[in-house]
């Protein structure tokens, strides 16, 4: 899981916890506390990244990507 767990730091820090927080489902706090390390991720929250995130959803659990079918990670997204 830790695996799991630095991917998922990874996304909400590029995301950011105030985002996060915007779509619902968690206050800007725990993403907050989650993103500087204060608490540990729980499997509830993987599931809003990969919710909000299809396209991150095969790497934040694998780690893989399959660029070919619209699997990316944060790295490889395009810039807005």
């Amino acid at each position: 899981m830790d695996a799991v767990r630095n991917r998922a730091l990874q996304l909400i820090r590029a995301v950011g916890p105030k985002h996060l927080s915007e779509l619902g489902g968690k206050n800007y706090e725990r993403w907050r506390n989650i993103s500087g390390g204060k608490i540990r991720i729980s499997t509830e929250e993987v599931g809003i990244l990969a919710e909000a995130y299809p396209q991150f959803a095969l790497w934040l659990i694998s780690g893989r990507t399959e660029p070919e079918n619209g699997h990316i990670s944060p790295d490889s997204a395009p810039s807005a």
